[in-house]
């Protein structure tokens, strides 16, 4: 175990890595800390790709409008994005580093590829995402390539404290096989991935009753760091952003129960009800992620989508000449055509039926025994599903303006079926504040001395939401995380009088 280092980079996730490369490059003794026994975090794990603009790819690119996308597109995308209520100064920077973060990963043995965007509703923006190549093997070159430079990786080794002296950051105390032990340092930088997989801390931050989200993020992201840096002054009032995606049919008692009919179905554009059993959006939101996971949570966290009988009927017989709202995900990974159609479903009955035995599905005779199960306002259901049969029956969405393509299967009698879509989160993205460098900031505005934060423990890409632009939270953790790595070069090499006076 180290007892020294230049720079303790604590998580090895995508902006850890980044930062202690990029330390590791230029001469820096770092210890990369990763408190699982495999580093790669939801960089990793969870992500298959980043964005980028003005990369080699987009420059190179057979299409015009992938040329013409500059940085200051992106950056007016962004900032408009999130009504300036963002750091615009640290916005810009991570942008100005996207591209050559490209080149930097491809340089270090993690390659990626300009593909169509992922999402049905972006195919007319400019391509942003660059998948990854090869990704297990590539992020093992980078970890490679950070060995081979001098840097240390700690796996099973977590930060539990910080230790200053002066305001400034002279060690991090970490327990590594139940021993804890010193390591000396001038400057931190906290990587470990936000808080989702707190509970307590979810709880604390959270809008909706938390019954009502399914996480997908980091489970060992537990806000270790966010916790250290707050004991030293740093301001939290960003914390309660989560990345909304889109929503799921999860089953309360079996979490890991899983139905493929019922995933398709969760992602098509059919009638959604809240909890008040009215509509509330333009279904077809659903083609773009992060805006279906937003309406989501305003609505408590929870909506169901309705069917009846006549047409699960349909479904069990016929292919849907609809999108599948995550195929284009599915099929950009391998390269294959998206087909545009779903179905049929041949088990749709026992599919259903399914749902039902778990708890997150209901069928009755009636709207008025449907409601009854759903414990809704019966004149609000009727008068929803009255309005919804109108509207189809004239083509025209007045209400919430949703495609005439999508306007189909009017619910003009039973049975019906109830299926519970909640809020999903793929992590929290709000976190402690930061300057443009990614130094913590305290509450009264100022730095900490030796303190860095990315990734998703750092506030300021976001103001509410995780954005609509392709690869922005992947992004966001690498360019942070490089970012960081390089103002820690300038810290030490001036030290901390010079750096910060």
């Amino acid at each position: 175990m180290l007892d020294q280092a230049d720079v303790v980079v604590i998580g090895a996730g995508a902006s850890g890595i980044g930062a202690a490369l990029t330390l590791a490059q230029v001469g820096k003794k770092v210890a990369l800390l990763e408190k699982g026994n495999k580093p790669g975090g939801a960089g990793m794990f969870g992500a298959q790709g980043l964005f980028a603009v003005e990369s080699k790819a987009q420059q190179e690119s057979s299409e015009v409008s992938d040329r013409n996308y500059k940085l200051q597109d992106a950056y007016k995308e962004l900032i408009d994005y999130t009504h300036y209520r963002s750091n615009l100064a640290l916005t810009r920077k991570v942008l100005q580093e996207s591209a050559s973060t490209i080149a930097w990963l491809a340089d270090n043995g993690l390659k990626t590829e300009l593909v169509d965007n992922t999402q049905e509703v972006h195919q007319g923006h400019p391509r942003v995402y660059h998948q990854y190549i090869d990704k297990f093997a590539g992020f093992q070159r980078l970890l490679d390539q950070f060995s081979a430079n001098g840097g240390e990786l700690l796996t099973e080794t977590a930060a539990v404290d910080l230790q200053t002296n002066g305001g400034q950051i002279t060690g991090v105390q970490v327990e590594h096989a139940d021993q804890r032990h010193l390591i000396e340092t001038k400057v931190v930088i906290v990587a470990d991935g936000g808080y989702v997989g707190n509970k307590k801390l979810v709880e604390e931050n959270l809008q909706i009753d938390a019954a009502n989200l399914y996480s997908m993020g980091e489970r060992k992201a537990t806000g270790d760091g966010i916790s250290m840096l707050a004991k030293l002054g740093a301001d939290t009032s960003s914390l309660g952003v989560f990345e909304n995606h889109a929503a799921s049919a999860v089953s309360p008692t079996d979490p890991k129960w899983h139905n493929d009919t019922i995933f398709t179905l969760t992602n098509l554009p059919f009638l959604w009800i809240n909890s008040e059993g009215k509509r509330f959006v333009n279904e077809d939101i659903c083609y773009d992620f992060a805006l279906w996971g937003n309406i989501t949570y305003t609505q408590g966290g929870f909506y169901y989508f309705l069917l009846n009988q006549e047409q699960v009927d349909f479904l069990q017989e016929n292919k849907l000449a609809w999108t599948h709202s995550f195929e284009r995900t599915f099929t950009s990974l391998s390269h294959e055509p998206v087909t545009h159609e779903v179905g049929p479903f041949p088990t749709i009955a026992d599919d259903l039926n399914d749902a039902i035995k778990n708890n997150l599905a209901w069928k009755a005779d009636s709207i008025e025994k449907l409601a009854n199960k759903l414990d809704l306002s019966l004149g609000n259901l009727q008068a929803t599903v009255a309005r919804y049969n109108q509207l189809i029956n004239e083509n025209n969405d007045l209400d919430f303006n949703k495609d005439p393509k999508f306007l189909a299967f009017p619910l003009e009698k039973g049975p019906y079926y109830a299926i519970k879509a909640q809020s999903t989160t793929l992590g929290t993205i709000g976190g402690i504040s930061v300057n443009d460098d990614l130094e913590v900031m305290g509450k009264d505005k100022k730095p900490i001395q030796g303190a860095f934060a990315v990734g998703n423990n750092a506030a300021g890409m976001y103001d509410t939401s995780y954005p609509t632009l392709e690869g922005v939270s992947c992004a966001f953790a690498w360019n942070s995380g490089r970012l960081a790595g390089k103002a820690a070069v300038k810290l030490l090499e001036q030290g901390c009088e010079k750096y910060y006076n």
